[in-house]
């Protein structure tokens, strides 16, 4: 079984139409659980991807400016992998 990352990003997404261009940059991805915290700037969701760093630069080359907050591991050990 894939191991599943929880990745948490901060980004500010300054319209609606940001949030479809979030969405379909997420599903090109293949992200399929994800949340948005509006009050917080806070974009966190689940991959099977390892490297948050391609994660990273599709949103930036969608243009969203994000900064990464941290990943752990949901499947084997508990420990935070980045931070």
């Amino acid at each position: 079984m894939k191991p599943i990352y929880q990745i948490s990003f901060r980004t500010k997404l300054p319209d609606v139409l940001s949030f479809q261009k979030l969405h379909d940059c997420l599903k090109k991805l293949n992200v399929k659980h994800w949340a948005y915290d509006f009050k917080e700037f806070l974009l966190s969701l689940r991959s099977e991807l390892e490297d948050f760093r391609r994660i990273q630069s599709e949103l930036r080359s969608a243009g969203f400016k994000c900064d990464f907050i941290k990943m752990e591991n949901l499947r084997g050990s508990d420990e935070m992998l980045a931070a």
